[in-house]
């Protein structure tokens, strides 16, 4: 079996739900050498379906190492700490690394949660997701349950995804400022958290108050405009910024991301 952390070592990582097929087939076509299946407990109802799972690899006609990794299948950050946990195992979160495989990650089991942290994951680590479609008349009227077949699976398909990079550290700290702040600040407080009420690196006088909200405004306007990340309430002085649910989801997202480059840099 290929040792862990090795660079061409091909590693899937597979959410497990009411699905067979949809798990085992893209595991076969690649001949992967290592799976880590995820799942939510022992007593979980997928259970019998983990254990399908790991009785066909077993049979496979070359050696597989199964790793059993248990997981929160309906929180997008616990999963997404579980993805990032493997990705560092196996030598695979610094997308800056040359000439390795990029882990595999199946995107149409588990639940919508995983299938939401397995792509963000492959955004923020250089992974590669993809999607076993499943025949539409195999499933039609069918109540799932583990048998010889569970589904059929007729092709898997990459899917497409860009690199998620953090926005300038600048307005990171927005960001940061509106969570440590309940989520919502007036402008004039959300100033003063900035300190953009205070005068440059450079020394000088206080910046005018026209100056102060120019500043706020250019730090403002990518985060709500181009990413959703905030939303500005009203206008005046008493005008309110708020993190939204967006916005929240970003700013764990690029601590994660901050906090696997920093292990790469020591390491």
């Amino acid at each position: 079996m290929a040792t862990l952390g090795a660079r061409h070592s091909r590693v899937h990582i597979a959410p497990v739900g009411f699905e067979v097929e949809r798990v085992v087939e893209p595991l076969a076509s690649d001949r992967a050498d290592r799976v880590y299946l995820l799942t939510r407990s022992e007593h979980d109802a997928a259970a019998p379906y983990v254990e399908e799972v790991v009785r066909r690899l077993a049979r496979a006609a070359w050696p597989v190492d199964v790793r059993i990794v248990r997981t929160e299948l309906w929180d997008v950050f616990g999963a997404l700490a579980s993805y990032r946990t493997i990705f560092e195992a196996e030598g695979r979160s610094d997308r800056t690394a040359r000439d390795v495989v990029p882990i595999r990650v199946n995107v149409s089991t588990g639940t919508k949660i995983t299938a939401i942290a397995g792509t963000l994951a492959c955004m923020l680590w250089n992974g590669a997701p993809y999607y076993a479609q499943v025949s539409r008349a195999w499933y039609s009227g069918r109540v799932p349950r583990v048998g010889r077949v569970t589904d059929v699976v007729e092709r898997v398909d990459p899917v497409g995804v860009y690199e998620l990079r953090s926005p300038a550290r600048e307005l990171v700290e927005v960001l940061e400022a509106l969570d440590r702040r309940g989520g919502s600040l007036r402008k004039r407080d959300l100033l003063r958290e900035l300190g953009l009420d205070r005068p440059g690196p450079d020394g000088g006088r206080v910046p005018s108050a026209q100056s102060q909200h120019g500043r706020l405004r250019r730090r403002l306007e990518p985060l709500e405009r181009r990413w959703g990340f905030v939303r500005s309430e009203s206008a005046g002085p008493r005008a309110r910024v708020q993190l939204t649910e967006q916005g929240r989801l970003a700013l764990a997202l690029f601590a994660q991301e901050r906090a696997a480059n920093a292990r790469n840099t020591r390491s």
